[in-house]
């Protein structure tokens, strides 16, 4: 595999976060992160590149009618990890740029990359999903980037901001992912969900660590 994985955390204004790891021979070999003004920031430095194979993005690229909006991997999510359960939220009372922006900037792409592989990511479940512990980027951010380091295999990994942090470990997901090493997807239809499911940008996934799956 070879190309680029982006991540994507979207925010308001100043704080977009935008994660470019480059892949050679399915190896990370380089690592960027940048915080964007706006989403239309982090979308122009994407359509920069012709070799864009994936994302991850904290967004909801997959919706339900169901009550509340409830997704099978927002309730598998919330079961599994019920010390950071409060971080999953009912999905009809999300609001704002994390919605919009995030859907906005993955409308776009496709429409330039249709074949682009799409994950979605949980930036926070995540981190306590690989360490155990609870997300606190303010006063653990040199050893939260140490991490990085480690799990990406590429030294003196430093972020300036929570939300290119995010967006770093939203790309993570989708290179394990696409290498394989992840298979669980929370995207897996269940059996009497996949009536209630909206797919606005095609089949997306949301890779998880295959280590963790629930019974």
């Amino acid at each position: 595999m070879n190309g680029v994985i982006a991540g994507y955390d979207p925010g308001g204004n100043g704080a977009n976060g935008l994660a470019l790891l480059f892949i050679a021979d399915g190896l990370i070999t380089t690592v960027e992160s940048k915080t964007g003004e706006t989403a239309q920031d982090v979308l122009n430095r994407l359509l920069e590149f012709d070799n864009l194979i994936g994302i991850g993005v904290d967004t909801l690229t997959q919706w339900s009618t169901g009550k509340s909006g409830w997704r099978n991997a927002d309730l598998t999510l919330r079961a599994k990890y019920p010390v950071v359960q409060k971080s999953v939220t009912p999905p009809n009372s999300l609001y704002g740029s994390m919605a919009l922006n995030g859907m906005s900037v993955l409308i776009k792409l496709k429409q330039f990359e249709p074949n682009i592989r799409i994950t979605e990511a949980h930036p926070k479940v995540l981190f306590h999903a690989l360490t155990g512990s609870k997300y606190n980027y303010a006063e653990e951010r040199a050893e939260m980037d140490r991490l990085l380091s480690n799990w990406f295999r590429v030294p003196n990994i430093k972020t300036e901001s929570d939300h290119e942090w995010d967006a770093l470990i939203s790309a993570y997901s989708a290179y394990q992912g696409m290498i394989g090493n992840w298979t669980m997807d929370l995207h897996t239809p269940t059996q009497g969900e996949s009536s209630k499911s909206v797919n606005p940008i095609g089949k997306t996934h949301f890779y998880w660590p295959s280590t963790l799956d629930t019974e």
